[in-house]
């Protein structure tokens, strides 16, 4: 009775685990089951991510102007110029405007940014400082009039916009919309803060000013931060300096250059 009893609970006991290599011969299906559900969810979030670039704006082919300004204390500072060959398509000629024209979705969308600009002008913007290209800067709490300065910026939604904001914080990560006021300032907490002096002069087309042609030698599509290509930039578009000017051709004749807006 006891070596019957023994092998009834050996035999149940066999019964509840499973026979044997069960366990082992479920792992390689579950394994491609896996795989499987991986690679739809990474195909559904690249599509995802192809269609939201497709959408931003500014997107490639666009030609942005906001019109800006450096102010200190009580005054505003000389517009910058590009400080270097322009290889984002966000940049200034001395004009008191931001162009903005990406060369790549790199610099599209949210990525248009008052920092990107910096890069080409040699203006640095923060939360706490703000240095020209020609060295002089201003940190938070530095004398202002005889009160404690700080880095703001304020932005009207164009002319028509009276009142304008304050942005909170990560200056340079503010990305200037088509028609923006935007005075990036050094002034005492709750100061007056006006609108740039060359506010309501950006251009009211899409054509780029002349001087605005990609960097000599850029390809005809530029690499994205993942390694894809995009479409070409905008014609003549670069920042090269004695590059090639936007030209315009006329009936039966050559090629004539165009002035700047």
């Amino acid at each position: 009775m006891g070596r019957a009893s023994s092998s009834k609970k050996v035999a149940r006991a066999a019964k509840a685990a499973g026979r044997p290599g069960t366990t082992k011969s479920l792992v390689w299906p579950l394994s491609i089951g896996l795989v499987v559900l991986i690679g739809v969810g990474l195909i559904a979030v690249s599509a995802a991510g192809r269609q939201s670039s497709a959408d931003v704006e500014p997107a490639l082919g666009d030609h942005w102007h906001a019109a800006y300004g450096v102010y200190a204390c009580e005054e505003f500072l000389p517009p910058v110029s590009d400080a270097i060959a322009d290889e984002s398509g966000i940049h200034s000629h001395g004009d008191g405007l931001i162009h903005i024209h990406p060369f790549s979705t790199r610099y599209t969308g949210e990525d248009a940014t008052v920092g990107a600009f910096g890069e080409t002008t040699d203006l640095e913007v923060s939360d706490d400082a703000i240095r020209m290209p020609s060295g002089e800067s201003y940190e938070n709490g530095d004398d202002c009039g005889g009160e404690p300065g700080q880095v703001q910026v304020k932005v009207w939604e164009g002319p028509a916009d009276t009142e304008g904001r304050l942005l909170e914080a990560d200056f340079a990560d503010f990305a200037p919309q088509d028609g923006d006021l935007v005075t990036i300032a050094f002034a005492p907490e709750g100061a007056e803060i006006p609108p740039p002096p060359s506010a309501g002069t950006q251009p009211t087309d899409v054509v780029p000013a002349a001087g605005d042609t990609v960097p000599e030698g850029t390809p005809s599509t530029l690499p994205t931060d993942e390694g894809a290509t995009t479409g070409d930039p905008a014609a003549g578009d670069t920042g090269a300096e004695g590059g090639a000017t936007d030209t315009t051709t006329g009936e039966g004749s050559g090629p004539t250059t165009t002035s700047a807006p």
